[in-house]
């Protein structure tokens, strides 16, 4: 079994849009990453794909989402799937955080 260690953090988080909402990496190996987005009140996520798989749980806070062109709701515990290219969106309703993992990493995360 392999067994990576970092010890590189805390990563800086990196304000988003209008300032409203932002991310920051938690950690990173093999094909995986992981990160955090912060969002304030009536911020949003716009619809979006790319190239790599996600899934996203709500860590705290009340989101509206779309994936795949379906709507659906977030709450503390809930999580979605986007699969590669499949679009999806959050709305933050109530101010929280999601914690996104993501195959192959997003590179541009580990850039700032």
């Amino acid at each position: 079994m392999q067994y990576e260690r970092f010890g590189e953090g805390p990563y800086p988080t990196v304000p988003l849009g209008d300032g409203s909402y932002s991310r920051r990496l938690l950690a990173f190996g093999g094909n995986l990453l992981l990160a955090t987005m912060e969002f304030e009140a009536g911020s949003e996520s716009a619809v979006h794909s790319h190239d790599e798989e996600q899934l996203t749980w709500c860590l705290s806070g009340e989101f509206t989402t779309e994936v795949g062109g379906v709507p659906g709701h977030l709450g503390p515990g809930d999580f979605f799937h986007a699969g590669k290219g499949v679009p999806h969106g959050a709305r933050c309703v109530v101010a929280g955080a999601l914690i996104h993992a993501f195959t192959p990493q997003r590179e541009e995360y580990k850039k700032g």
